[in-house]
């Protein structure tokens, strides 16, 4: 049968009667010892009973307030104490735990079995083997629990201190608990664990709870000798859903991507979401490639269908996939991650909104190309660029006009890198601006040494003329080095004004404004038209060496050049033509009409101190052509 568990306390009334008989006692020992009530001897011992009496009616009193502090104290922490005596499991409540449970002490009895009834199997059978061990060997313990609550399914977290209880003898007879209900704390704890190990947008697993499932996937796959599929997903181009609809927008559409992908998978996958618009999904089991690559193209269709925005407006998706297996194209989950990964950037690079399988023989070339990526960003601080020189002489005159300064990198590490390589990453990395700057600077700096008041041409990226102030930076350089703005060329590719194009035209007429030149390099391999020769700036025309090598008196090359020619001669721009390597070919071009040239023939890109004989009026006379 259970009882209510009461506190043990003493009764404020019994100190009373107690208080009474020792009134009588002091009465009788008045009239034993033949003394009144003013007797010295009585009168001490009736004062030493008060004072006793006074302490332990104070006593009392501080051990009820702190009982009561103790109840409040347990009441809102949601603290009950029971006890269970071990001969017969009889066990007792506190007021505080049928609060704690919701049930009537008037009419609920806390059996032992009850209480242990309503815990989950796992838990019950914990906590019944903690309840011996603190019989058995007297030590304090501790148990977690989960107990069934009203609603279905509900489930109330319970943390138990259990101790054991001894008699005079020092035997254990029972086991008082104190039980505190922590399912807030719970709650809380699996919120924080959740929002650690999954992606807040989306409710995906993020990357760092996906590299511990994969390790426990790939360790499982590595016993039953099974093949695990990586695919690492990209959105295409979703900075331009970014840009034209707004972040909010952009939010969704993951969200609406994430829930596509999720449902397109078996329950046993994986799917996680790693950073800005990069999914991936982990699949087990899969033996054979052809089905790997069967779920990829679904998840691609499903991806690609149109997502409708609540104004009725509809974006066109599309992403691109890279796939790794294991166990041939990595065995750890960092390692099958990264292959995964490069497979999407090649993929991505020669042919978005596809899938590709990892290719082993295109690692190293990647690798390197990501080497070279990290070297580039270091070769200005370590002193690696440098600028070679190449002249240009004018046909009528056959005196040098100028240079072009042309960009070099000696890498320690790499050796000499060619320019159409490390110019491309300079750019895809953002370091362009920067580069091309620094180049701009040197540039001008040298020239406005030389003597002989020659041209310097530097070729400028489509980067400084759509995204960098251009203008401004050749101000500051020209005001900083001290050359005359008619002293600098810049170069223009065709390409280049494609982009953006009336911003293109607004930086090149400050530019011109500045009295700087302007000219179109390789003309004709690009999308030049009359109408873009009329709109920008230009002061002169280069021909590209393309059209120069197989130049012949018949040729179709050799028509090609006229034509531009005369174009240069229409528009009243004068042409320069660049690769010129041959007598023959520097003949042809005089008898053309070119007014000047750029060649091997004339001299290689060089340290400009290869050409003193140019820049040092001294030696004039040696500046002429010597064709």
């Amino acid at each position: 049968m259970g009882k209510k568990l009461q506190a043990g306390c003493v009764d404020p009334a019994e100190i009373d009667r107690l208080h009474e008989t020792f009134i009588h006692a002091s009465a009788d020992l008045a009239r034993d010892l033949h003394a009144g009530a003013d007797d010295p001897a009585i009168r001490r011992f009736n004062l030493a009973a008060g004072m006793a009496f006074d302490v332990a009616r104070r006593s009392i009193r501080c051990a009820n307030e702190a009982l009561e502090d103790l109840r409040t104290i347990h009441r809102i922490a949601r603290i009950g104490n029971w006890r269970v005596r071990l001969d017969d499991h009889l066990t007792s409540w506190s007021e505080d735990m049928h609060e704690l449970f919701g049930t009537d002490p008037d009419r609920f009895v806390p059996l032992f079995d009850v209480l242990t009834g309503q815990m989950d199997e796992t838990d019950r059978t914990a906590f019944l083997a903690t309840f011996r061990t603190v019989a058995e060997t007297g030590q304090a313990a501790a148990a977690e629990i989960r107990i069934r609550g009203a609603e279905e399914g509900a489930r109330r977290w319970f943390w138990i201190d259990m101790r054991p209880e001894t008699d005079d003898t020092g035997a254990i007879v029972a086991v008082r608990g104190i039980c505190q209900e922590i399912t807030d704390r719970k709650v809380a704890l699996e919120r924080i664990r959740y929002m650690s190990s999954h992606d807040p947008l989306t409710n995906l697993i993020n990357r760092t709870h996906l590299l511990e499932r994969l390790d426990q996937i790939l360790g499982e796959a590595r016993r039953r000798r099974e093949n695990v599929a990586l695919l690492t997903f990209d959105i295409d181009d979703f900075k331009g859903i970014n840009d034209l609809f707004g972040h909010a927008v952009a939010d969704s559409v993951l969200r609406e991507i994430a829930g596509r992908i999720a449902r397109q998978v078996r329950e046993s996958d994986l799917v996680a979401r790693i950073g800005g618009d990069e999914f991936v999904v982990v699949q087990a089991g899969c033996e054979q490639p052809e089905l790997v690559e069967t779920l990829a193209r679904r998840l691609l269709r499903t991806i690609a269908d149109p997502i409708v925005l609540a104004d009725g407006r509809e974006i066109g998706i599309s992403a691109s996939v890279g796939i790794a297996l294991h166990p041939f194209d990595g065995m750890t989950p960092g390692a099958l991650l990264a292959h995964s990964s490069q497979a999407l950037h090649v993929i991505k690079k020669e042919r978005p909104n596809t899938l590709g399988f990892y290719d082993a023989s295109v690692q190293s070339e990647w690798q390197k190309r990501r080497a070279l990526e990290q070297d580039l960003r270091l070769a200005l601080q370590h002193r690696e660029l440098s600028l070679v020189y190449q002249p240009m002489f004018c046909m009528r005159s056959s005196l040098c006009s100028g240079f072009e300064a042309l960009l070099r990198w000696n890498s320690p590490t790499h050796g000499p890198v060619a320019p159409d390589l490390f110019i491309g990453l300079a750019e895809s990395i953002g370091l362009m601006e920067e580069v091309g700057t620094w180049v701009l600077r040197e540039a001008c700096a040298e020239a406005a040494r030389w003597a002989v008041p020659l041209t310097v041409a530097v070729n400028v990226s489509p980067i400084q003329i759509q995204q960098g102030d251009l203008a401004s930076v050749i101000t500051e350089t020209l005001n900083t080095t001290g050359l005359p703005a008619n002293r600098l060329e810049i170069e223009v590719t065709e390409s280049m004004l494609i982009r953006n194009f009336d911003r293109a035209v607004d930086t090149l007429q400050r530019i011109k404004a500045l009295g700087v030149g302007i000219s179109i390099d390789d003309f004709g391999t690009g999308y030049s038209s009359l109408a873009t020769l009329r709109a920008f700036p230009f002061n002169k025309l280069k021909i590209d060496r393309s059209f120069v090598r197989d130049l012949a008196e018949e040729s179709e090359s050799l028509a090609i050049v006229n034509a531009v020619l005369g174009l240069g001669r229409g528009l009243r721009l004068p042409v320069v033509v660049e690769g010129v390597e041959t007598e023959r070919q520097a003949d042809i071009l005089r008898d053309c009409g070119a007014d000047a040239i750029q060649g091997y023939l004339f001299g290689r890109p060089s340290p400009i101190s290869a050409y003193s004989n140019i820049t040092d009026p001294r030696v004039t006379s040696r500046r002429r052509l010597a064709v």
